[in-house]
């Protein structure tokens, strides 16, 4: 992991030298270089976080807990990066209220997510006091 980490750095170092120059005649392609890169890096860290994924759901798996609980885990997870990340590059462009929208969107999102979660723990609580 640590040699995809230091490939990721220095991707992302010479990245941002681009972008800032770029930034300032041709906005569009600082924008496109901007989101290139997250997908580069995230494709040189996704075979580790899978492996990890899958190493935890079987840790879970043998303890008897329910799947349930880590998939809304995971997906809330993915719904606050995302949200950031289109939070962060709004307010690199200086669109503060698109930010401000994506964050809203991403909490909200989560909150119906875990609906279903909170119902399943209350039902357990209900049944373990006999109400």
């Amino acid at each position: 992991m640590s040699g995809e980490l230091i490939k990721v750095a220095i991707i992302v170092i010479i990245a941002a030298l681009l972008i800032i120059t770029l930034r300032s005649k041709l906005q569009e392609y600082a924008f496109l270089l901007t989101v290139a890169v997250v997908v580069i890096a995230l494709v040189f860290v996704l075979g580790n976080l899978v492996n990890g994924i899958l190493k935890l759901r079987d840790l879970l798996n043998q303890s008897g807990n329910v799947s349930m609980y880590f998939t809304t885990a995971l997906k809330a997870l993915g719904i606050a990066y995302i949200a950031g990340f289109a939070a962060d590059v709004c307010r690199d462009y200086g669109l503060n209220s698109l930010a401000v929208t994506a964050e809203t969107a991403g909490k909200i999102a989560i909150f119906v997510l875990s609906i279903p979660l909170a119902d399943a723990i209350m039902t357990v609580a209900l049944k373990f006091v006999d109400l």
